[in-house]
């Protein structure tokens, strides 16, 4: 026990109140200062936490959960009230939370006692526990304040926590510490403190952590991750990522109707150039919108393999021939010309532009690349308007696609208007079933099917990499974070840097 370990990030929380949080650190943070009824492993499976146990009607339209003795680090009692109260105020239209569709199945939910909940569904669903996953706030607190002044909180800043740590000290834009919450019922946390120090550059976070200023650095550039694993006192831990690179086609362009153009493209680019060039090799060809550390990704399928020859041949197979002779086909009066639209910013996909399109031209297709400003780039994919997105994007931690490839989510991800009746029925056989067993077949048939007919050339899975000083002991980052098993971190009594309370 004991010890302070600091912990770099890029930017502040905007607010810590898991009702209304919008940014990735303080859903970062929140995990550590509160807790849910259950906790999703390193398996990827749902285990029991706040809740001991949870049982699901055999019909599936409930899920009881039952509590075990929990408290606030007020040291008040945590309830089935609680749950209740939280819940609701997700789903209250004047907190207008962000996370208020995850919810849309749900019912009602009801305290049958103060350690009972249940949740009642609009319709069988297959994963009762990832729908009724929440964060629970103090109702002692919340029930006194009004949800549409929830934006001036004053847990918005000073959260009362039921998890393992406790916020002690937010000094804006500069640092965030946590210390152990000593009412925790799994008990303490190793480490005395662990302090969020905000360094906005990415370089200045690697020269901090060269230096030791910090000891932990997550979203390392492939370049720093090599220098860095040459260096004796810094480890460097590849957690592989849900993250993939894409070219997503608006197949509303009669250009991308049809499957075997889309082919035919995704065949012309040089996946494995990309990866060395652009990762430094700290990747891995994407075969679709699941990544390989899901549960469900399909490991027998391959990637399309770079193949001009046959790029060609299936372009000429779809009516595409330069007639003309300027070097870029035509079908129907029309060139294979098309705009890429792309991210100011991330290098990978300012230089990725530029080798799709040196591949693409080989085959006789003109990309013309735009690059925009993140939010500019939004506002087109929102609207539909765009030939060609060259993007990224995270997957669920469900192993779930359906919001950039159902034909009904173009409110949602699926940004190019894709519709395959065969891909929406895979998706709902694959969600109606009741087990992982018998969805799995489901999953793998829906993989091999986006492989045939592309809604995206899908590029490559970039593998995200931390560094963390020698001195950190028990370090074990994953998908689920790069700080999943923060409580279980240790540091040696030599190894330590700070007094107690400094």
């Amino acid at each position: 026990k004991g010890g302070t370990a600091v912990i770099a990030i890029s930017g502040d929380p905007d607010v810590l109140n898991s009702l209304i949080r919008r940014s990735a650190s303080a859903g970062q943070l929140l995990d550590k200062l509160q807790d849910g009824l259950s906790d999703m492993g390193e398996d990827l499976l749902w285990y029991p936490r706040i809740a001991s146990k949870w049982e699901v009607a055999p019909d599936r339209t409930s899920i009881t959960y039952h509590l075990n003795t929990w408290v606030w680090s007020d040291g008040m009692p945590l309830t089935a009230h609680d749950v209740v109260s939280s819940f609701l105020l997700f789903k209250n239209p004047a907190v207008a939370s962000p996370r208020m569709g995850q919810f849309r199945d749900v019912d009602q939910v009801a305290a049958l006692d103060s350690i009972t909940v249940r949740y009642t569904f609009k319709k069988p669903l297959p994963d009762p526990v990832a729908r009724t996953f929440h964060a629970i706030l103090p109702a002692h607190i919340t029930d006194h304040l009004d949800p549409a002044e929830v934006m001036n909180w004053d847990l918005n800043q000073a959260p009362l926590s039921c998890g393992p740590f406790l916020l002690e000290q937010w000094d804006h834009g500069r640092s965030l510490s946590l210390v152990p919450n000593d009412k925790y019922p799994p008990g303490r946390p190793n480490l005395d403190r662990v302090v969020f120090k905000v360094i906005p550059d990415p370089a200045g976070r690697v020269v901090s952590l060269e230096t030791g200023e910090v000891d932990f650095v997550e979203n390392l550039t492939p370049s720093d991750a090599r220098r860095l694993s040459e260096k004796g006192d810094i480890r460097i831990a590849n957690i592989g990522g849900r993250q993939y690179y894409y070219l997503n086609w608006n197949i509303r362009n009669p250009i991308f109707s049809d499957p075997e153009t889309r082919l035919a493209l995704s065949m012309a680019i040089n996946r494995e150039r990309m990866i060395e060039t652009l990762l430094l090799g700290f990747g891995k060809p994407a075969v679709g919108p699941l990544a390989p550390v899901m549960w469900n990704f399909n490991g027998d399928l391959q990637a399309d393999q770079y193949d001009p020859k046959e790029a060609r041949r299936l372009l000429a197979q779809a009516g595409w021939a330069d007639s003309d002779g300027d070097g870029i086909v035509e079908r129907n009066g029309r060139k294979l010309s098309f705009e890429m639209l792309t991210k100011l910013g991330d290098p990978v996909r300012e230089n990725g532009s530029i080798i799709i399109r040196e591949n693409l031209r080989d085959v006789g297709v003109e990309v013309k690349v735009r690059v925009l400003e993140l939010a500019t780039g939004l506002e087109l994919l929102n609207q539909g308007e765009f030939e060609a997105y060259f993007g990224s994007f995270n997957a669920n931690l469900y192993g779930d696609p359906s919001s950039v490839v159902h034909s009904h989510a173009t409110g949602d991800f699926n940004k190019g208007a894709y519709a395959n009746a065969e891909v929406d029925s895979l998706l709902d056989l694959a969600l109606a079933a009741t087990s992982r067993d018998e969805s799995l077949p489901y999953w793998h048939k829906l993989q091999a099917v986006l492989l045939e007919d592309q809604p995206s050339a899908y590029l490559f899975y970039p593998e995200k990499l931390v560094g963390y000083s020698q001195r950190l002991r028990g370090v074990r980052p994953h998908v689920l974070s790069p700080i999943n098993n923060l409580s279980q971190w240790w540091i040696a009594t030599s190894d330590r840097k700070y007094r107690s309370g400094k």
